[in-house]
């Protein structure tokens, strides 16, 4: 029994996520690259970083913001399971990640109110 409590405290939870309807972009495509990194929370007790000089190309739109592909890399967040996972800012903010696989929303922890330092190219 204290072998299963075990077990189950060591899981890691699921990340959270919501299911959101990606409109893809009729205009050019705009890119962003980030200036430096950033250490950003990803999932219940999770950190990635978004890597300075990372290329970032916008290619729609979720309820939450503008959503952000990385350009030659994949990107992932991670919780009980690990996520393909593209950005999503409203302007330099970032409100969460677009779950492309998915097809799903995750959002930033509360709280966290992360600027990203980005150059629009």
């Amino acid at each position: 029994m204290a072998l299963c409590l075990i077990a189950l405290a060591s899981c890691a939870p699921e990340v959270v996520r919501r299911t959101t309807q990606l409109i893809p972009m009729t205009e050019p495509q705009s890119t962003i690259e980030i200036l430096k990194d950033v250490s950003v929370l990803v999932g219940p007790g999770y950190t990635r970083v978004i890597s300075m000089g990372s290329a970032w190309t916008r290619i729609g739109r979720v309820s939450e913001g503008e959503v952000y592909k990385p350009v030659n890399r994949v990107f992932t967040v991670e919780g009980a399971h690990i996520h393909e996972a593209y950005l999503v800012l409203e302007g330099d903010r970032l409100t969460g990640f677009y779950l492309p696989v998915e097809h799903a929303f995750s959002p930033a922890p509360q709280g966290m109110d992360t600027q990203l330092p980005i150059r629009r190219r």
